[in-house]
């Protein structure tokens, strides 16, 4: 999208003849708009990361994979799947989708397209499952010599 000077609508709005009243309220209806846009472009959302493990039907094995996944700070992070599942629904209406449906959380992980994820602001930073290792929160004491 192009940007316009102010000074150039002014004009072009005299130009064609707009009563100067109306050429005022216009003028400073695109000023609060593009103060609001500098705004919204200025603060990025904070975001959470989340680690979704993939749970096979007999429950969960030792060995655990899963998808690390980028949510809005402010979300649930129980509902992030259940985004990513509507957008595979959504897909899977779509004639790509028709075409190519996926058919499990991994083929979603991997297969959607990010701009449908990024409209459900949800980020999949990890598309390939990832080994998740459960590790104990001590440290072992270090001898001194």
């Amino acid at each position: 999208m192009a940007k316009v000077d102010i000074e150039l609508v002014q004009r072009v709005l005299r130009e064609n003849g707009v009563d100067v009243r109306l050429s005022a309220t216009i003028l400073n209806q695109i000023r609060e708009a593009a103060a609001e846009d500098v705004v919204e472009r200025e603060k990025p959302a904070k975001k959470q990361h989340v680690v979704l493990v993939s749970e096979p039907e007999e429950g969960l094995p030792k060995d655990l994979v899963g998808w690390v996944v980028q949510i809005l700070e402010d979300d649930d992070p129980r509902e992030v799947a259940a985004k990513i599942s509507e957008v595979a629904g959504t897909f899977n209406g779509s004639p790509k989708g028709q075409r190519l449906p996926v058919s499990s959380f991994g083929d979603a992980c991997q297969s959607l397209p990010t701009k449908l994820l990024k409209e459900r602001d949800v980020w999949i930073k990890t598309r390939e499952p990832v080994r998740v290792l459960a590790v104990k929160n001590t440290l072992g004491r270090r001898r001194s010599s």
